[in-house]
């Protein structure tokens, strides 16, 4: 469903039956907002209005970004696809990591992720960071076919991998978006 807000424009209200939460998405004529089963309405409205500033703050930062065109997502694809493979099997090969499988997606939510059978996805926005931060990105997914969450243990390793910097690079990785 949507309908029309005055500050964000078409806020577009999806029901996902696997969601535990409210999630709300700025876009830059919107607003896109994923609710759990037997949300109603006038909840999701109170849960905009809660966050409602911090939101905007948001959709204003998106809207002062630079806009990609179709060619520039092209590019940045086959840019991606033509140096992150050989990238991630660099750091596998010396570090001792395996994976089974590499994809490189268009996301624009996730820098990257490791699945449960260690296939390893990354984005193509990886392309708009300085190379030490796209190999922080290939690290930590590199890390997560040893230890598949974020416990102490996954924190020690990406420490190992990263000279004991992976905090620091991770806040300067909070510094750029994804699209």
């Amino acid at each position: 469903m949507t309908y029309q807000d005055s500050d964000f424009g078409t806020v577009t209200v999806t029901v996902n039956p696997r969601a535990r939460s409210i999630i709300m998405r700025p876009e830059v004529d919107g607003l896109r907002v994923t609710a759990f089963r037997g949300a109603s309405l006038a909840f999701v409205k109170s849960t905009i209005e809660k966050f409602r500033s911090s939101l905007l703050k948001k959709q204003k930062a998106l809207k002062e970004r630079p806009q990609l065109t179709k060619d520039d997502v092209e590019q940045m694809r086959r840019e991606a696809k033509a140096t992150l493979p050989r990238r991630v099997a660099e750091l596998a090969h010396l570090y001792g990591f395996t994976y089974t499988n590499l994809t490189i997606r268009n996301s624009k939510t996730r820098w990257g992720s490791c699945s449960s059978r260690n296939t390893i996805s990354l984005s193509l926005y990886l392309m708009q960071v300085p190379e030490h931060l796209q190999d922080y990105v290939i690290l930590h997914e590199l890390c997560h076919t040893v230890h598949h969450d974020h416990s102490s243990h996954f924190w020690a390793l990406m420490d190992t991998v990263t000279d004991g910097k992976a905090h620091a690079l991770r806040k300067e990785l909070h510094r750029y978006h994804t699209a």
